[in-house]
């Protein structure tokens, strides 16, 4: 068997791997009728003019929709309902009076939503503990184009935006075009290089939740989307004996990002330093999802630091003979909940010879 298969695919089904749970299911759709039922009337006394529920609509987006959600325990679960509205942006020019009655319609006794710059944020605890929230990114849909609502409910007015934006179009970009097989005319190899690149997204969304667990400050932290999408464009497969191997994937595929998107450059004090290159949305409105780490160069280079030590510890895991030995090497990656194999006898007995 190839090297670590059986340890990674357990890993991957056993610990990594989220596709969600009836509960989360349950909220979500009570608070989208609940949406539907609230929205309207509250839009009505806040405005004087009347709004169809048929006007409303929802998609899911974000790694849930994808496929691509882990299951880490130090992270609480992060769902994403995108909420399409029919409005005219240029008769309400202020997203954040729309957000507010987007928020008071989600509101009840044992909910308390929060506007925040990019949604309207959900939040559901456990013993004091969050254990997931579901985010409503508010949409206008007009003039056949969809424009996200930036800025909470305090922003200065520059922060306050209609962003033109396409969550249907960034769903096709990762569902249709990189990992989504269901309804497809794909050959049997296209499935299992979307599987593993689907596999090789949770393991470095893993990674990041175990190498930024206490981060000095969020915006040191690469976004989830970033990783997904360098994933997406620097993605090489692998198999070793004949069967796709997801470490020699994950290596080959981490070697090509830090080759590809850091380089050297001379600061102002004639220093040299790292740089990052812009990893933007592949749809409207292209931002660049690193731009909160590249304005820290303390950031970027913690991250290639990272970067470059998770491509070393993959090299000289692929390299290592005794499998034991390249799991523990695994571990310092991934953390404990990595499987060890059995000892290797016949490693352990040669390694003395």
């Amino acid at each position: 068997m190839a090297k670590l298969d059986k340890e990674f695919r357990a890993f991957y089904n056993d610990e990594v791997k989220f596709n969600g749970n009836k509960e989360i299911r349950d909220k979500k759709s009570k608070l989208k009728d609940d949406f539907k039922s609230s929205f309207p009337t509250i839009f009505k006394e806040s405005f004087d003019e009347d709004f169809k529920v048929e006007n409303i609509r929802f998609i899911d987006q974000g790694s849930y929709a994808i496929g691509t959600a882990i299951n880490h325990g130090t992270k609480a679960y992060d769902i994403d309902v995108a909420t399409i509205l029919d409005i005219d942006i240029t008769k309400y020019p202020n997203p954040i009076d729309v957000k507010k009655v987007a928020r008071d319609a989600l509101i009840n006794t044992n909910r308390q939503p929060i506007i925040k710059g990019p949604c309207i944020t959900v939040k559901y605890t456990k013993q004091g503990e969050e254990k997931y929230h579901i985010d409503f990114p508010i949409y206008a849909n007009y003039n056949g184009s969809l424009y996200l609502a930036r800025g909470h409910e305090f922003s200065n007015e520059e922060n306050r935006q209609w962003e033109p934006a396409d969550p249907e179009g960034l769903n096709k970009y990762f569902k249709i075009e990189n990992l989504q097989i269901e309804g497809l005319d794909l050959s049997d190899e296209e499935k299992q290089q979307r599987n593993q690149k689907r596999r090789l997204i949770r393991y470095l969304k893993w990674w990041k939740s175990e190498e930024y667990s206490q981060p000095q400050s969020d915006n040191e932290v690469p976004p989830s989307i970033s990783l997904t999408i360098l994933v997406c464009l620097y993605f090489e497969t692998a198999k070793v004996e004949g069967k796709y191997n997801d470490l020699a994937a994950l290596h080959k595929t981490v070697s090509n990002i830090v080759t590809e998107i850091f380089y050297d450059e001379y600061n102002q004090d004639g220093k040299i330093v790292k740089r990052i290159k812009e990893c933007n949305l592949p749809t409207n409105p292209y931002a660049d999802t690193l731009t909160k780490l590249r304005n820290s160069d303390n950031h970027v280079s913690k991250f290639y630091n990272k970067m470059e030590n998770l491509r070393k510890r993959l090299e000289s895991a692929v390299n290592e003979s005794n499998e034991r030995k390249a799991a523990e090497t695994i571990c310092k990656i991934l953390g404990d909940k990595f499987p060890l194999p059995e000892e290797d006898k016949v490693n352990e007995e040669d390694s003395f010879a």
